[in-house]
């Protein structure tokens, strides 16, 4: 369950940003992009955030969690390509290619009230 720990990595994320960021104010919403390589399941993610936040400035918060599909590019086509399965060698010439996408934890957007 390292949803738990990650989940307490983006509140603490959050809340260091809204204090460098903004003065009092309350957290509306947190938008993360979780890539599917973390193999995280964002029902767990949503329990653990809604466990955490009590007695935060998130307590009214809506976690948003979009999950990102894994891309890789191949050097040798200088392509992007979509993956199904994490098999990183180009469907077209067999070359070893790199994970560009799919492999992230961001907090893409903190949503605020200021008070």
């Amino acid at each position: 369950m390292h949803e738990a720990s990650i989940t307490q990595s983006i509140i603490d994320t959050v809340l260091d940003t809204i204090s460098e960021k903004c003065g009092p104010c309350v957290v509306t919403a947190v938008h993360v992009t979780v890539g599917v390589c973390q193999g995280i399941v964002p029902e767990s993610m949503q329990l653990f955030f809604d466990m955490q936040k009590p007695d935060t400035p998130l307590e009214a918060a809506e976690l948003v969690i979009k999950m990102q599909g894994m891309e890789a590019h191949c050097p040798v086509c200088d392509k992007d390509r979509r993956l199904d399965i994490p098999i990183l060698y180009c469907s077209e010439c067999g070359s070893p290619m790199t994970l560009t996408k799919g492999n992230e934890i961001l907090v893409t957007a903190i949503e605020v009230d200021e008070q």
